[in-house]
């Protein structure tokens, strides 16, 4: 459905941020990109939502296809008009409008017939009950947890076939972390709309997931099933802090850190 052969991508035509990153995303499954802080992971997500061109950046190398047709370079709108949907990092919204506002301007994007709208608002309402009661609140006042959900709820608004969704768990307490990731496994299964998942919380990504793919330095240097990533003892170390079963692992009593993970080898 969305694959991503060979890319690089730079920034001002000078700045190498991505280099040959392959990564597939098959029709209704859920995938995971995990990664540090400034690993190339939004950057990737931009590359295919379009969002680079609005911060001077291009795919210079490779091909981003979506059902078989080239998607790289086109302009956000018009990959948005596909079905391929971001939700950026950060709960970007337009804080003076209401909640409901804001989840109607998500369906803005969609060209089926006016009356679908409140249809589609009782569903975003059923992932997301809190939203129902504050769908009259100045957006600005929500708390992070309510943007978050907000967000979400204002992508399924535009009727997506892949939602691109950037750190969903960023800043957000334990309890709405888990909240959230439930909300995220409830949408790919019922509504078979495909995720691709960047996360820093590894653990959450991974149980979520079911393939996932790992980044660093602008390139995937790891990738397979949920399942063997979490066996995977480098994953384990860097990822999970685990350095044996239960046994937590500071970054600061590994040595040579590089040299150890195997797939550097």
């Amino acid at each position: 459905m969305l694959e991503l052969e060979n890319v690089e991508v730079k920034y001002l035509n000078t700045i190498l941020v991505l280099k040959g990153v392959n990564l597939k995303l098959d029709k209704g499954s859920l995938a995971c990109l995990l990664g540090a802080n400034g690993a190339g992971k939004s950057t990737t997500l931009k590359a295919i939502s379009g969002l680079l061109r609005t911060e001077e950046g291009a795919v210079t190398d490779g091909v981003i296809s979506y059902d078989g047709k080239n998607i790289q370079n086109r302009w956000p709108e018009d990959i948005a008009a596909l079905g391929i949907l971001q939700v950026v990092e950060g709960r970007h919204m337009a804080e003076h409008l209401t909640v409901e506002e804001n989840l109607r301007a998500g369906g803005l994007i969609y060209k089926g017939p006016r009356s679908q709208m409140g249809k589609d608002l009782e569903m975003v309402y059923s992932y997301f009950p809190r939203l129902k009661s504050l769908k009259d609140r100045t957006a600005g006042y929500c708390s992070g947890g309510e943007q978050q959900m907000m967000v979400m709820g204002r992508s399924l608004m535009g009727h997506p076939e892949v939602v691109l969704l950037d750190e969903p768990s960023l800043g957000l307490a334990p309890l709405l972390v888990q909240e959230i990731a439930g909300i995220i496994k409830k949408i790919n299964k019922t509504e078979k709309v495909a995720i691709l998942l960047v996360e820093q919380n590894a653990i959450m990504g991974l149980d979520l997931a079911t393939y996932g793919y790992v980044m660093e330095n602008g390139r995937i240097v790891l990738d397979g099933s949920a399942d063997s990533l979490r066996e995977n003892e480098d994953v384990k170390q860097f990822y999970l802090g685990l350095s044996g079963i239960g046994q937590k692992r500071s970054y600061k009593d590994v040595k040579h850190y590089k040299r150890r993970k195997r797939w550097l080898g």
